[in-house]
């Protein structure tokens, strides 16, 4: 079970306090504006949205783009860091110009900044294929409990930044802590240009997300107009964790098509639920809906994202979601898209849920066919692999060891964990497979390997 790894529940937690620090955030930003002058909430609301994309393309930008070092990129995060909590604790103490560049403009990025270096984190060095939903969903499932808990229930107040500024301390003290065996890894995805924009699998991915995003501000713009304020801070908030963790665990199911099919269920029932509204007997089903479909979509298109960035090593569209999500809204906000007539609004999202449907299971396909092309690949090596083997008269242990040396980019100590053997015992292997292959190295190794099965 994933939660008796000790990676997954490092993974939990530090996803957790991450995503913890996001909504709690992004909600304090979210109710300052509303609060605010009418007719200037928002331009404010889009200035933040568009800040904080801005924030999320940093880490990549720079990690990536310019291939700023792993170190040089921890010594921005302790500036963002300071900006962050200097910004988060006058909340309350400036106005006018200071207003809105503290919080509309500063916090948004510095915020945007940490949630990017998260998400790669994530894709490169936590992910987790087998058990990749469950720990992603728990974790913000969590995040989501906690928040409502204090920020809520219990309504903590002037105590909420405090406890903000120090888990953004924490994130700093876990770069140069407990990530220090992450800097030490070769960097694959260094001063390399992003290619994803010519790729049709994540131009599909994202139509998806845009078109799922449009609908959910759609549902959001609807419930506004009908409902009281308090509705969207009741205990109904809690079905977020729930669309969450239902969708981690769908996610982890083998076969992808049961997954799409529930994705196309509840986009068709987002656009269906405003219906409902004119009913106040269904209000309190509509808001719990809501936030179930909104969980839905978060884990569904951030998932996607992030396996994409995984298997083409390309780290921007690890943020590719939360930068579609804000921008997409912005724009939204922007357009006024929520004051538009309800039959207007329905025609158009109509059109949108087609397109998505479309996508969705042509993506659904293009997947099928990419993970047998895949399969078939995987079969040809290890049957390879077991020809070298018998070829080579190796053991059941040192052709494990073998296996190792040939297809993982490790040290030697961490392949003898992999193992469950001492340093020592996996040097020892090592040397009786270089021995019985008459090769003296790795490398070598490495290069008989594929003169045999050239």
């Amino acid at each position: 079970m994933f939660m008796k790894n000790k990676t997954s529940i490092h993974t939990i937690i530090y996803l957790t306090l991450g995503y913890f620090l996001f909504t709690s955030t992004m909600s304090m930003l979210n109710r300052d504006i509303a609060g605010n002058v009418e007719g200037r909430h928002m331009f404010l609301y889009m200035l933040q949205s568009f800040s904080l994309v801005i924030g999320l393309l940093l880490y990549p930008f720079f990690r990536q783009t310019l291939g700023l070092s792993y170190k040089t990129s921890r010594k921005i995060l302790v500036l963002t860091g300071t900006m962050y909590i200097i910004g988060i604790l006058s909340v309350g103490y400036i106005t006018d110009y200071a207003y809105i560049v503290t919080l509309m403009i500063l916090l948004p990025i510095t915020m945007g900044y940490s949630q990017g270096m998260i998400y790669v984190h994530l894709v490169r060095d936590m992910y987790d294929e087998r058990h990749m939903g469950r720990i992603f969903s728990t974790a913000l499932g969590i995040a989501i409990f906690i928040q409502f808990i204090l920020q809520i229930k219990l309504n903590i107040g002037t105590a909420l930044p405090v406890l903000m500024c120090c888990i953004y301390i924490f994130l700093i003290i876990w770069e140069f802590g407990v990530s220090d065996e992450i800097k030490e890894r070769k960097d694959p995805a260094v001063n390399v240009k992003p290619d994803c924009l010519r790729d049709s699998g994540f131009l599909r991915i994202s139509a998806i997300a845009i078109c799922l995003i449009i609908l959910a501000n759609y549902l959001d713009g609807q419930m506004e107009l009908l409902l009281d304020t308090s509705y969207f801070f009741s205990w109904a908030r809690l079905f977020y964790s729930v669309g969450f963790i239902a969708m981690g665990l769908l996610w982890d199911m083998k076969n992808k098509r049961i997954v799409s099919t529930v994705m196309v269920t509840a986009a068709i029932l987002s656009i269906l639920m405003p219906a409902f509204l004119m009913n106040k007997r269904f209000w309190m089903f509509d808001i719990c809906f809501f936030y179930f479909y909104l969980g839905f979509c978060v884990i569904y298109n951030s998932l996607r994202f992030m396996s994409y960035a995984r298997s083409h090593g390309d780290i921007y569209p690890a943020v590719a979601y939360r930068f579609f999500d804000n921008f997409i809204t912005g724009l939204l906000v922007l357009a006024g898209f929520s004051g538009i007539s309800f039959l207007s609004a329905f025609i158009v999202d109509t059109i949108l849920l087609a397109v998505t449907v479309f996508l969705i299971f042509r993506d659904c396909t293009a997947d099928t066919q990419s993970a047998s092309d895949i399969s078939k690949e995987t079969i040809t090596d290890v049957e390879r692999l077991s020809a070298f083997v018998a070829k080579y008269k190796l053991t059941d242990r040192e052709s494990e060891v073998c296996e190792l040396l040939i297809t993982k980019d490790e040290k030697g100590e961490d392949m003898a964990k992999e193992l469950g053997v001492s340093r020592r015992g996996f040097v020892s292997l090592a040397s009786a497979v270089y021995k019985k292959t008459e090769t003296g190295s790795r490398i070598a190794l490495l290069q008989k390997y594929m003169s045999d099965n050239s």
